[in-house]
């Protein structure tokens, strides 16, 4: 796993690029990192390899390697896939590897995946410094050393035509990216260029990046070539997607009927078919005896809320303790509860 860390100076303050982690189902939550991800270890991708991938596919940046500067590595056992969490070896299910590289700043990000990261600004690193919780764990741990890092980084390699921009022009640009003009279009030398898709090659996953980046100076030829790519990737995800989609229905399903949990066994397909997917507290009352059944019973609940803040579930299950409520109890509650408080709301 990689984190890289793309820095310039303005002012006399060194800046480093972050975009928050805006995906509430992913770790770290609301946390800054910078362009980075997990190396494809189906393919045998080496770590240095993978922080050159997911740096354009995050930001559209395409890195020098004489440039690319690894600062920090570290392997540790793990008990999670995608995560860190050091272990004892007999306790571990995983071998983790974390790298953290150094890379000059020298153009302006893209904002290419605004379901996952917020838009690319500049942070100071002396306030990072003093804030250093806003960051994922392996920048957080490790701030200091990157300060000290970019400090040293060799000054007469390093070429950056932003250097002397103010952070506030800097945040513009990358609201508003400048327009390619048509004398930049490589490709307009021999437009008229067509081939047999048969007869043009195949590139490689490796030879993508390098080629989108650089769409101005493509060809005719070279252009057709990624066309064919974006087919072959589309024949091969199209299956995945129909798997997908199944499992997405049927999860969706699942959950509609996960209230059920709360009846006992021979009840369910009862009242499954009599309230369907979802009902609420105020439908499953018109039974008296639902509300016979469930009236001084405990049960553990969950209020699920949308990105918006707007309250769109309630998740019931039987509480094993069935001790009486008191005002000290977290996380528990009667049905009396439930009526006066969530009486509408959908259960799961």
């Amino acid at each position: 796993m990689t984190q890289l860390i793309l820095f310039t100076e303005i002012e006399n303050e060194i800046c480093i690029l972050l975009a928050q982690r805006i995906n509430p189902n992913k770790d770290f939550y609301l946390k800054l990192n910078g362009p980075g991800g997990k190396a494809i270890y189906e393919k045998n991708e080496n770590i240095d390899v993978c922080v050159i991938r997911e740096c354009f596919e995050e930001a559209e940046i395409v890195l020098r390697n004489e440039k690319l500067l690894k600062i920090f590595e570290e392997t540790c056992y793990s008990t999670r896939e995608w995560r860190a969490e050091p272990c004892l070896q007999k306790e571990a299910k995983y071998i983790v590897t974390l790298a953290i590289y150094l890379h000059p700043l020298e153009e302006l990000p893209k904002h290419t995946e605004p379901h996952t990261l917020g838009p690319w600004n500049l942070y100071k690193i002396k306030d990072l410094l003093k804030h250093r919780n806003e960051l994922v764990p392996i920048l957080r741990e490790n701030i200091e050393l990157i300060d000290g890092k970019i400090k040293a980084y060799e000054q007469d390699i390093l070429d950056l035509p932003i250097n002397a921009q103010k952070l506030e022009e800097i945040k513009i640009k990358m609201e508003k990216q400048p327009q390619r003009t048509q004398e930049t279009f490589n490709f307009l030398i021999d437009i008229e260029l067509e081939i047999p898709e048969e007869e043009i090659s195949e590139i490689v996953d490796e030879q993508f990046p390098v080629l989108a980046l650089n769409f101005g100076k493509l060809s005719s030829y070279e252009i057709q070539t990624l066309i064919k790519y974006k087919k072959k990737i589309q024949e091969s995800i199209r299956p995945l997607r129909r798997i997908e989609h199944k499992i997405q229905t049927i999860e969706k399903s699942y959950k509609e009927f996960k209230y059920l949990s709360i009846f006992d066994k021979i009840e369910r397909k009862i009242i499954a078919q009599k309230f369907r997917e979802n009902p609420t507290i105020a439908k499953l009352s018109q039974d008296n005896t639902i509300l016979h059944k469930f009236w001084n019973t405990i049960f553990e609940f969950e209020i699920h809320k949308s990105s918006t803040n707007k309250l769109t579930y309630l998740k019931l299950r039987l509480s094993k303790d069935q001790i009486q409520i008191n005002s000290t109890t977290n996380g528990k509650q009667t049905w009396e509860f439930f009526q006066k408080n969530y009486l509408k709301l959908p259960l799961i």
